[in-house]
């Protein structure tokens, strides 16, 4: 019974009034199907150990679709998982239009509807599905089984049901979605159907369970990815109250890591460790939650209630294995079951995102919700840094202004001139200090040349010329050292906010990628192509005006390397960057540049007290200074 179970598992009887004859449609019915009926192939279904496992035909493979205000997602009974998984555009919580899906390349056919969605499973599926054996991570054996499968419409409920591979307990896999939510539930029940006590895992033993893979969308091919584009993919997990990620595709291993490795070579250990897995496992709070991230989207896996012993990583080179969940000492007695209860939270990397719409499901407002538990911590795997607060800020004013005016270049303009403007008095004072320096520098450039051979005297009376002035050096740098904070989170939100993702303006076509309007022909000697991009020109243009205008002693050598040094780095680093990015920071360079020509022209000037200091300092005699330092009195003549 168990053999026929597993290898022909049992259609689900229909349910009376079962609302799915007019809402799920299955491949037997050719309503999903996507291969002709008339060349149906037999799928041989194998295990870890390449062992034939049964012959699953297509017609029997049923396909399920779901479609919520914010997901559409399509499940296989084959592996009962998740085959596809779309985000949609879809209300914001106070009831304005979220605008994922801009571009026409995002049209899909969904059930013989044409939605604009975007993939983020990479057309890989979630599993969701146990692994014995982590030498066949991520392949998971249950994914060439079929599945016997429910649906409630009533309750956007699917229900897949199988024995294990050995029949020995059952798998029950059950995913529930809700209308209007980012979030769904799915519950995982094994229930020993033998006699006798079974061991699923132990302390020497894990089991093992994977949910999210790497997450997409994917919107080119992985040898065109730069640098910048490996960063935007990344896998987590928060274990024993530490939050820790890791660049998607990358070993976890880090340097340390490596020298410890290297020291136990060294020494002779005999057990070689096998690094291209790697277990961690808690101590005390064990795993809140696990996930994987891109650009823009998280998926999100959180136990409630039982929580796992550790998870498992992947170090292999280019996997895209996601972090699995380990349990061990699973034992169950005849007839016993493990329930296990998981929150998933799939959408945009925004703490609107995970904002309940419905107060019955928020589990802060009404204890009873199905989503009681859900961990408090999530917002650490937006993976943000610690200018989180300021950069949301950001985002906000950002989507205040584009309510006013519904373009994102030119928010990005009005967020320039608001942000210069906040921050009036530190600018006002940056110019009037540079415009100061500018004044003194004939008398800087004279010190340094009659002082030239004692460098400690020369600073001496450089600081007497500043102090006599009322000048210091260094108030024009701490407006500069007050807004870094500010300036990483600004970055952070130009460059990682979907909302300027497609978004265009002027001649930009997206604002979340660099302004490109012509690319070379590969090069032979660098075998890629070259982009010619506008912005970073400007923006390294308008650098070099600010610059000549605040430098204060333009024959000083090391100044005059920088003058020049400073805008190829600035061009290198930001080449590449978003244009969003890159335009903000040419508004501030352009808002400096006009700022500084009003201070030069119409700021408070102090020339006729440096005529004074000018005045007292020429009818002052220096003192005769000796060769190794000393001040020396004059003599007097007989």
């Amino acid at each position: 019974m168990g053999i026929n179970y597993l290898f022909f598992p049992q259609k689900p009887k229909p349910k009376k009034n079962d609302p799915t004859t007019n809402t799920i449609q299955e491949n037997k019915n050719g309503t999903e199907t996507k291969k002709d009926p008339a060349s149906v192939k037999e799928t041989k279904v194998e295990t870890a150990s390449e062992k034939p496992l049964a012959v699953v035909k297509a017609e029997d493979i049923k396909t399920y679709s779901i479609k919520t205000d914010s997901f559409l997602v399509k499940f296989s009974s084959l592996g009962g998982r998740i085959t596809e998984y779309y985000i949609r555009n879809h209300k914001e919580p106070d009831g304005s239009d979220f605008v994922i899906a801009r571009d026409p390349k995002f049209e899909i056919n969904f059930d013989g509807q044409v939605e604009r969605a975007v993939e983020l499973s990479r057309y890989q599926g979630f599993d969701f599905n146990l692994i014995e054996d982590k030498e066949t991570i991520p392949f998971s054996p249950y994914n060439k089984i079929n599945f016997a499968s429910s649906y409630d419409d009533a309750t956007k409920t699917i229900v897949f049901e199988a024995p294990s591979l050995d029949g020995k307990y059952s798998i029950q896999k059950r995913f529930q979605f809700f209308p209007s939510e980012n979030y769904f539930k799915f519950n995982l029940v094994l229930k020993n159907l033998t006699k006798d006590t079974i061991t699923l895992s132990s302390s020497n033993s894990d089991i093992y369970f994977r949910s999210f893979g790497s997450l997409g969308p994917l919107l080119k091919n992985r040898e065109d990815f730069n640098d910048r584009d490996v960063a935007h993919y990344f896998r987590y997990f928060f274990l024993d109250g530490n939050f820790k990620d890791y660049v998607d595709g990358a070993p976890a291993s880090g340097f340390f890591d490596g020298i410890g490795s290297w020291f136990g070579g060294l020494f002779g250990t005999k057990e070689k460790k096998d690094e291209r897995f790697e277990v961690k496992k808690g101590s005390e709070d064990k795993v809140d939650f696990v996930g994987s991230g891109s650009r823009y989207f998280i998926g999100v896996l959180d136990p409630i209630g039982d929580k796992p012993s550790g998870v498992l990583l992947d170090n292999r080179k280019d996997n895209e294995t996601g972090v699995l969940l380990t349990y061990d000492n699973w034992k169950l007695g005849p007839g016993e079951e493990i329930k296990l209860d998981f929150a998933a939270y799939v959408g945009v990397r925004e703490l609107d995102g995970t904002a309940f719409r419905n107060n019955n499901l928020d589990p802060k407002v009404t204890p009873s919700s199905p989503f009681a538990g859900l961990s408090e911590s999530l917002d650490k795997s937006f993976n943000q840094g610690i200018t989180t607060p300021l950069r949301n800020g950001i985002i906000w004013i950002l989507k205040k202004i584009y309510l006013v005016v519904p373009n994102y270049g030119w928010a990005i303009v009005i967020f320039a001139i608001l942000f210069k403007l906040a921050f009036y008095p530190l600018n006002k004072k940056q110019a009037e200090s540079m415009k100061k320096m500018q004044e003194l520098s004939p008398q800087i450039k004279a010190i340094n040349e009659k002082y030239a051979d004692d460098p400690k005297l020369k600073q001496e009376k450089t600081l007497e010329l500043y102090r006599k002035n009322g000048t210091n050096p260094m108030s024009g740098c701490l407006p500069m050292l007050v807004q870094i904070p500010i300036f990483i989170a600004l970055y952070t939100a130009f460059s990682d906010t979907v909302d300027l993702w497609h978004s265009p303006f002027l001649w930009i076509q997206d604002l979340s990628e660099p302004d490109t309007i012509f690319r070379t022909p590969k090069i032979a000697l660098l075998g890629a192509s070259f982009a010619i991009n506008v912005l970073p020109l400007i923006m390294v243009a308008t650098q070099i005006v600010q610059s000549k205008m605040t430098t204060v002693n333009a024959t000083d050598p090391n100044q005059k390397m920088m003058l020049y040094f400073m805008p190829v780095i600035m061009l290198y680093f930001f080449w590449s960057m978003p244009a969003g990015v890159t335009m903000y920071w040419t508004m501030q360079n352009i808002l400096s540049i006009v700022q500084q020509l009003y201070t030069n022209k119409f700021g408070s000037s102090k020339k006729d007290a440096l005529a004074a200091n000018n005045a007292n300092t020429a009818g002052t005699k220096e003192v005769p200074v000796s060769k190794n330092g000393f001040r020396t009195k004059p003599k007097n003549k007989k």
